[in-house]
């Protein structure tokens, strides 16, 4: 299991209160931010005044970037199940993340987040996430086709949420509820409305 995911499985209460910023060591709330070590391929907890100095380019010497906040929702994404394919994913959700210029697949799975390799020449259609930091995340069913801009830190607590109510083959109800979740609160953070509109469509 990665640092990455591990940070993200649920914990309990007493836990989760006594979570401090890995910068200064000031005790944080749940919800609180994250900054991305690119340098680690980690994800770091920070309070807001840490999280601050890391929002500029090349802060940190550049080792370091603050995750942003930004939530995009696109309920027609063409795109989707084109990007499963190119990726060879076998399921129907997975983000799409930039690292050192290659775009990089993961989907969920019972071990965690699974990567899949992608063609060198693979362009994200639609928005441009922030490399390293944001991901484009698609969700392909029967009903349609749809495309999230999310910070990457909510991606893996969705994975890691994921991994610990995995059950059977598939992932079992709890998953697939837990995934329902998700996607109806970054709905609600990217402006969608209570009809299923989002206020920005890419594609």
């Amino acid at each position: 299991m990665t640092a990455t995911l591990r940070r993200f499985l649920v914990r309990d209460a007493a836990a989760v209160a006594a979570t401090r910023c890995e910068f200064c060591g000031e005790e944080i709330p749940d919800g609180h931010g994250h900054v991305a070590d690119l340098a680690a391929r980690s994800i770091v907890c920070a309070c807001a005044g840490c999280r601050l100095l890391f929002a500029a380019a090349g802060a940190g010497g550049g080792r370091y970037r603050a995750i942003p906040s930004r939530y995009r929702f696109a309920p027609r994404f063409p795109a989707a199940a084109e990007l499963l394919a190119a990726a060879g994913i076998p399921v129907g959700l997975a983000f799409f993340v930039i690292h050192d210029g290659q775009v990089n697949a993961f989907y969920p799975s019972p071990a965690g987040a699974t990567h899949c390799e992608l063609p060198a020449a693979l362009e994200v259609p639609g928005w441009q996430p922030e490399p390293e930091v944001e991901a484009l995340l698609v969700h392909v069913t029967r009903d349609g086709q749809a495309g999230y801009l999310l910070p990457i830190d909510a991606c893996y607590r969705l994975v890691g949420e994921l991994r610990l109510h995995w059950r059977g083959f598939d992932g079992g109800a709890e998953a697939r509820a837990h995934v329902a979740d998700f996607l109806a609160a970054a709905r609600r953070r990217a402006g969608a409305t209570s009809t299923g509109a989002a206020t920005t469509e890419a594609g």
